[in-house]
């Protein structure tokens, strides 16, 4: 009887995990990109994105708004995105803004930027290339510590800390089921006094 009361509710947890998560991946809050052309060398974007990874991140920070993050590089009067996702060879990523915000990998975004001076956000947005030419991977374990493997808020952190900026940025405490982890979600430079949204 206990036996069958747990298969029960595991295939009710089961049940309502895949109604929760295609719920999310359907979601669509989508922002037009004719406001693309605000954007700066140095700002962020933030995306909520449609995969497993992107909900448990969601899921882990509250319901938060985004799930990922990166920092934008103008490279030839084009808009690029520099960020730290899991993948195939795991290499830190550079690719179109307009791919990385495209609907099929995003239900929402957002730009943020900073007051910091153009000549700080080139070191910026410089220290973030230089992770992806000395092929830094994306950081599985979320470690902190290390310095050539990346998770995306990581990557963010560690390039303005690079070009001489303390962000202040906390971790918070991410529960697993075997335990716990102190990890930098997504939000927490939403939260922050030293960028606001513009788009």
């Amino acid at each position: 009887m206990v036996k069958k009361s747990l298969l029960i509710v595991s295939l009710l947890l089961s049940l309502f995990f895949c109604v929760k998560f295609l719920s999310f991946k359907n979601k669509t809050n989508y922002c037009p990109t004719e406001t693309l052309n605000k954007i700066q060398n140095g700002d962020l974007v933030l995306r909520c994105g449609r995969s497993i990874e992107s909900f448990t991140v969601y899921t882990a920070d509250n319901n938060s708004e985004f799930s990922h993050i990166g920092i934008i590089s103008i490279e030839n009067n084009m808009s690029y995105v520099i960020h730290a996702v899991p993948c195939n060879d795991n290499l830190i990523k550079k690719e179109k803004l307009t791919d990385f915000i495209s609907p099929k990998f995003a239900s929402t975004y957002a730009i943020y930027r900073t007051n910091f001076n153009t000549s700080i956000l080139k070191k910026v947005v410089n220290q973030a290339k230089l992770f992806r030419i000395k092929k830094y991977t994306f950081d599985t374990n979320y470690d902190l510590k290390t310095n050539t493997k990346l998770y995306c808020t990581e990557l963010v952190l560690k390039a303005f800390k690079n070009s001489g900026i303390e962000l202040n940025i906390k971790p918070s405490e991410f529960n697993y089921i075997v335990g716990k982890q102190e990890i930098i979600l997504p939000s927490e430079f939403t939260k922050s006094p030293y960028f606001y949204k513009i788009i």
